[in-house]
């Protein structure tokens, strides 16, 4: 982590609540992530996590309180304008069409056109030109993959994941919301998206925030960690100040905390 002490945390959430009718999924949730940070936001099914998340990247308006993205108040209407402020989302299904090629999903919406004005009009897409570009990305992304007209539908778990961050990383300056990014992965694909996520907060300096429920990869990857339970941010735990016993207990209950 590279932000100096005192400078302006690239994202401050300042009692953030959100209620769905009667539910309050989310009950003054206050944190910061820095500059080039890695936070992992862990908790129990139902404990806030994806609301918050979601909230973040601009798919939920919250109910009161405040956001702020590098001093900037914000406040998102749709996921358009968290992608146009820098905030790019990984979720766990991925949003990958598995008939297109790699190149495709990487430029889904933002196809590149030839032919001028005519070719945008009538959608004449630089097939090449994406093929080429994609492929250059992510191999300085360090995102290894056998060619960029290969199908998705042929690739591995731990591919597919790198392809899905590689592409969010193209296109986000900021902060990447990473949403299980390990589930259901075997332990060479796991292993490949963790050595990612590293490579990519090493070279390129973004920072993320990354749900997850293994507490072998929150330990291993992130900086802190934010544990929310029924909504509540109960504490922020930086990794070399607590243990992996230590963030169980305060997502089961059996540790009790007043977050910071």
């Amino acid at each position: 982590m590279d932000a100096a002490r005192g400078a302006t945390p690239l994202l401050q959430v300042e009692n953030v609540t959100k209620s769905f009718g009667a539910v309050e999924a989310l009950k003054g949730v206050t944190f910061t992530i820095e500059h080039n940070e890695i936070v992992a936001l862990v908790g129990d099914n139902g404990a806030g996590k994806s609301t918050l998340a979601k909230i973040i990247a601009g798919v939920h308006p919250y109910t009161s309180g405040r956001i702020t993205l590098e001093g900037q108040d914000c406040r998102f209407e749709k996921p358009a304008q968290a992608r146009a402020a820098g905030i790019e989302t990984v979720y766990q299904h991925l949003a990958l069409i598995e008939q297109l090629d790699v190149a495709d999903n990487v430029y889904m919406g933002r196809e590149v056109t030839r032919g001028g004005r005519p070719g945008r009009w009538i959608g004449w897409l630089d097939r090449r030109a994406m093929r080429e570009q994609a492929y250059a990305a992510l191999q300085s992304l360090h995102i290894k993959i056998p060619a960029p007209t290969m199908s998705v539908r042929n690739m591995s778990g731990g591919q597919r994941q790198a392809v899905a961050i590689g592409r969010a990383v193209m296109w986000g300056r900021s902060l990447l919301i990473l949403d299980e990014p390990t589930a259901a992965l075997g332990v060479e694909e796991r292993e490949q998206v963790l050595l990612t996520i590293e490579k990519l907060r090493a070279d390129k300096h973004i920072a993320f925030l990354v749900i997850s429920h293994n507490m072998e990869d929150v330990y291993r990857i992130a900086d802190k960690i934010l544990v929310l339970r029924q909504g509540r941010h109960v504490a922020t735990l930086r990794k070399d100040e607590t243990t992996p016993e230590e963030i169980v207990a305060y997502i089961t209950g059996a540790k009790q905390g007043n977050a910071v």
